[in-house]
């Protein structure tokens, strides 16, 4: 959601109208739920998805022309075969789509505006999208223990989706891992920030899409960073000294998730310092050691799908 508006806020700034393209409800079985979005500009789609396929390809064809009319609009989709008005899909299901029309004028830059600041804030907050002429708007709470609703407000119906704050991936080396990591992570919205002491691995080059790249001294992390609950700490250094610096800073903060790569003997080295530095094993309990989902990984390529599937698993049980 972060870069979603992120791009929105750019586009607007340049001048350029955008749909908000967003799967609002479904049923049966549909390629995403509700909550997917994609941005779709007079040259077509520009970031996100709703699933691909038949489905997606009309949507983006009904945003480039809705651009143009300058209006929002709801569309249902049916996904089964041999219907009138089907899209000739297999699915099974029906799905409604909503295109916000995002223009720009001053309302809608100030919309745009809030939710990027909302986000660098760190907060969670409704995203609120009127079902038909409005103007869209960003809520602090809604009563409602459901993530996706449609609701009733003034006289207006909306859909609302409960925006999660996600938090940034801090990725304390940067080696051949974290240059196949940071860009794959980066594709899957997450936002990384790479730390390094060697200069070499320091480089912008190195990590394409990543949003910071900081030059470190590994003693002195408790200097450098604020780590926020919200956030996921990978540490994948050249050694164990290095580890053991990023693990034990990582465990003094409140960080939702910390995983290490690494050997089973370089995790007990690690392991036994912090223990002998006074740590518990309930506080070292915290700590993903090896990092990864088991695919039988070994490449750095491999290896950093592995720690991909696992945040993503960890980001959907927050949500």
């Amino acid at each position: 959601m972060q870069e979603l508006f992120r791009i929105l806020k750019e586009r607007s700034e340049e001048n350029k109208a955008s749909m908000l393209v967003t799967v609002v409800d479904g049923s049966g079985s549909i390629p995403r739920k509700a909550g997917a979005y994609m941005i779709v500009g007079d040259e077509g789609r520009i970031y996100g998805t709703i699933g691909g396929g038949n489905m997606e390809y009309q949507a983006i064809l009904k945003g480039q022309s809705l651009v143009q009319e300058k209006h929002n609009h709801l569309q249902e989709y049916i996904l089964t075969p041999n219907k009138v008005a089907d899209l000739g899909m297999i699915c099974g299901g029906n799905a409604k789509v909503l295109f916000y029309y995002i223009g720009t004028d001053e309302a809608s830059a100030q919309f745009v505006a809030q939710a990027c600041e909302v986000a660098k804030a760190r907060k969670d907050c409704w995203l609120m999208l009127p079902l038909a002429e409005g103007q869209a708007k960003i809520v602090d709470h809604i009563e409602s223990k459901k993530h996706h609703l449609i609701m009733e407000e003034n006289g207006q119906n909306y859909y609302a989706e409960h925006f999660f704050y996600d938090g940034k991936v801090y990725i304390f080396g940067g080696g051949h891992l974290a240059q196949e990591l940071v860009p794959l992570l980066s594709h899957l919205d997450f936002i990384c920030i790479v730390a390094d002491d060697r200069e070499e691995f320091t480089k912008p080059e190195l990590f394409p899409g990543a949003e910071e790249i900081r030059l470190i001294d590994f003693g002195k992390l408790e200097e450098t960073f604020t780590i926020y609950p919200e956030d996921y700490i990978v540490v994948v250094t050249r050694g164990h000294l290095c580890d053991t610096d990023a693990e034990r800073f990582g465990l003094k903060t409140p960080a939702g998730y910390i995983g290490v790569v690494g050997s089973r003997k370089k995790t007990k080295f690690v392991t036994d310092k912090l223990l002998a530095e006074g740590f518990t094993e309930e506080q070292l309990a915290r700590v993903t050691a090896p990092i990864g989902i088991e695919i039988g990984s070994e490449t750095p390529a491999e290896i950093a799908i592995s720690i991909a599937a696992q945040l993503i698993e960890v980001r959907s049980k927050k949500r």
